[in-house]
């Protein structure tokens, strides 16, 4: 039941581990999209699914979302040791790939970055 009912729309959000080839998951999320980008990506996840397992549908990592967030937290949920907080995608970026995702190590380096202005307080 609800607004999402019948499209897919909760998101497993990764990052590239160029070490493996593969992506490091750091959360999930389902906010942030209007009607048209669910029916958009509920019908391009389907074309890319490879299977199944309830209603959980497994796909090639083909897509790229652009992703806002409050902050990013060490989490030992994740395999990729970080959690984005708040996350909400903004939009899907069409002009990339999936080799063309942010990298683990751009996700630390922004956390670093965050961790740093906060131990330096206001401005």
């Amino acid at each position: 039941s609800g607004r999402r009912k019948g499209w897919l729309s909760n998101l497993h959000l990764g990052a590239l581990d160029p070490a493996t080839g593969g992506f490091v998951m750091l959360g999930k999320t389902f906010k942030g999209m209007t009607d048209k980008m669910l029916a958009w990506q509920t019908q391009r996840l389907l074309e890319l699914e490879t299977s199944r397992e309830g209603h959980v549908v497994h796909v090639r990592p083909a897509l790229v979302a652009e992703v806002a967030f409050n902050e990013i937290q060490a989490s030992p949920t994740y395999p990729g040791g970080f959690a984005l907080r708040f996350a909400r995608v903004k939009r899907y970026r069409e002009d990339k790939s999936a080799k063309d995702a942010d990298t683990i190590e751009s996700v630390r380096a922004l956390y670093e970055g965050q961790r740093h202005r906060k131990a330096a307080g206001p401005a």
